[in-house]
Parts: C-alpha cells; sequence; structure tokens
C-alpha cells in the first residue's frame, strides 16, 4: 500500500503542472455543467435564470396589455356616452332602453377582456411559481 502512494506521490512530482491542468478541467467541467446561469432580474431584484426571467417579462407584459385593455375599455364608454349626449343635445331622440344596452354591452365585453387577462395572468404565475 506504501509502495502504491509512493508511486503516485512521485508520478505527480514529476507531473505537476498536468495534474493542475488535470484538476482545473475536471473543476470547470463540473462548474460548466452544474451549476446554471443567473442574473438579477430588473423586474423582481432576485437572482433568476433565463426561464424565470421569460416567466417575469411574460407576466409584466400581460401586466401592461391588462392596463392597455382597460384603458381602451373606458374611451370607449367615454365615446359612447359622449355620442349619447350629442345626439341629445342635437335634438334627437334617446331609446333609453337601447342606451342602456350600449353600455351594459360595452361594459359586459369590458369585463370578458379583464378577465381572460387576468387569467392569463394568474396562469403566467402559476407556470412562475412551478419553474421556482
Amino acid at each position: 500500500m506504501n509502495n502504491v502512494i509512493a508511486k503516485i506521490k512521485e508520478t505527480l512530482r514529476h507531473n505537476q503542472f498536468l495534474a493542475v491542468g488535470i484538476v482545473i478541467v475536471i473543476a470547470l467541467g463540473i462548474y460548466l455543467v452544474g451549476c446554471e446561469s443567473s442574473v438579477t432580474s430588473p423586474l423582481s431584484g432576485k437572482k433568476v435564470t433565463r426561464p424565470l426571467l421569460s416567466a417575469e417579462v411574460e407576466l409584466k407584459v400581460a401586466e401592461i396589455e391588462a392596463a392597455y385593455a382597460d384603458l381602451d375599455k373606458q374611451d370607449l364608454f367615454k365615446q359612447k356616452v359622449f355620442e349619447l349626449g350629442l345626439a341629445a343635445a342635437q335634438g334627437g331622440t334617446i331609446d333609453p332602453v337601447g342606451a342602456g344596452v350600449t353600455l351594459l354591452g360595452i361594459l359586459g365585453i369590458g369585463a370578458v377582456a379583464d378577465n381572460r387577462k387576468k387569467d392569463s395572468i394568474i396562469k403566467t404565475l402559476q407556470k412562475t411559481q412551478k419553474v421556482a
């Protein structure tokens, strides 16, 4: 046993740079294979990997799209109210049932759009939590 250890020590002593090179290659290989790249997220401030960063970006895009949809719904509602007011100011008759149905239809479409956006945000959050 001592003879084997002595031979190993002698081989290492004669081949020091080769031994160090082998150790460096093994350490580098373990690092490259075992360590996943990560970065500090500009959105959450946490260390994240590429899939988590993509999920955060998708979530933020969904939130922004939901905000735009809400703005569009509000603008459409204002436009319809303005059109009804303009018709009344011009002396035209306004059908209250028709106006109510129109306004409720706009609100209903907006609510459906909001719910779809909220559902997509929830699904994205669930995917993010499953990945983490």
